[in-house]
């Protein structure tokens, strides 16, 4: 499955890491900008929160979309349209990789055995005003998630500076394809350029 991980180039390292080391970072849940990340909802008291909260604070997240051409995403994640987006391949029976469902509500437990699961579903729904982002998650117990498979693409936001993507087409290794990608105004959505 093709997905993709948006980033500023500001930080052209963590970028770098990601092609040429072929892994991503998995940050902790409570590090996401979401304020509603890793929360839920029960009435069984301290010992039963104490007990999903340790295997709670266990799990690391990577986040990536399905989404290569959403307006929204390039303008948060990708320095407003100035960043990049790099097309990562993880097989769709990848363990480690989760589809976010979105609901309006956090998740509720309602069974006192829910404390015994590894608690990796309170990281697979987020609210529904997340929805744009279609979200998949690497969902994974250590700091980096090596990648299955190299990456191959590169694109690069309809706003980036020029000087930079000429930095880019320069330090990328030459198997990897770089895509400008351009506005279409129209539509309201950032297609390749042909």
């Amino acid at each position: 499955m093709l997905l993709y991980k948006y980033r500023s180039i500001d930080d052209l390292w963590l970028s770098l890491d990601i092609i040429l080391n072929k892994r991503v970072w998995c940050s902790k849940w409570d590090s996401l900008n979401d304020p509603l990340e890793g929360r839920y909802e029960s009435n069984f008291g301290n010992i039963f929160d104490t007990n999903v909260n340790v295997r709670r604070d266990e799990w690391r997240i990577c986040a990536l979309s399905h989404s290569i051409d959403n307006f929204l995403l390039w303008s948060h994640y990708a320095s407003g349209h100035k960043g990049i987006a790099i097309e990562i391949d993880i097989p769709t029976d990848n363990p480690d990789l989760s589809k976010v469902h979105y609901s309006p509500f956090s998740p509720i437990f309602t069974d006192i055995t829910e404390s015994m699961k590894d608690q990796k579903n309170l990281f697979e729904i987020k609210t529904e005003e997340w929805s744009y982002e279609q979200e998949y998650r690497i969902i994974y117990k250590g700091n980096f998630f090596d990648l299955p498979n190299p990456v191959r693409k590169i694109y690069l936001g309809h706003k980036i500076p020029q000087e930079r993507a000429a930095i880019l087409r320069k330090v990328l290794p030459s198997n990897i394809q770089i895509i400008q990608m351009k506005l279409d105004g129209f539509q309201g959505r950032v297609v390749p350029e042909t």
